[in-house]
C-alpha cells in the first residue's frame, strides 16, 4: 500500500472547501483505482484541501498515476468540485484543470 498526498487548489478567490470534500471524490472512484482510503482537509474558508490517499499498486509510480486519474476524473465529473483543480505539484496539468 503507497501514500499519496495532492492539494486541490480553489480557482477563484471566493471558493471555499465543501464539507463533503471527500465524499465528492470517492463517489466518483472506481474499485479498479485501488483507492483504499481517502482524507480530506481543509481550514474553514481556506482555498486549498489537502488530500491523502491510500492506494494498492504494484509500484509507487502505478499508485501516483492511477490516485492522480482517479482524483482527476472526480473534478470533473462533480459538479460541487467545478471550481477546483490539483496543484501543479501533483502533476495535475491535465483535462481536470478548470
Amino acid at each position: 500500500m503507497y501514500m499519496i498526498t495532492f492539494k486541490l487548489i480553489g480557482s477563484c478567490g471566493s471558493v471555499t472547501a465543501p464539507n463533503d470534500v471527500r465524499d465528492l471524490l470517492t463517489a466518483h472512484f472506481a474499485p479498479a483505482d485501488g483507492i483504499e482510503h481517502v482524507t480530506a482537509t481543509a481550514d474553514a474558508g481556506d482555498d486549498r484541501i489537502d488530500l491523502v490517499l491510500f492506494s494498492l499498486a504494484n509500484s509507487e509510480a502505478e499508485a501516483m498515476l492511477t490516485a492522480r486519474a482517479a482524483c482527476l476524473r472526480a473534478l470533473e465529473r462533480a459538479p460541487e468540485l467545478i471550481a477546483w483543480r490539483l496543484s501543479d505539484g501533483a502533476a495535475g496539468d491535465g483535462p481536470g484543470i478548470r
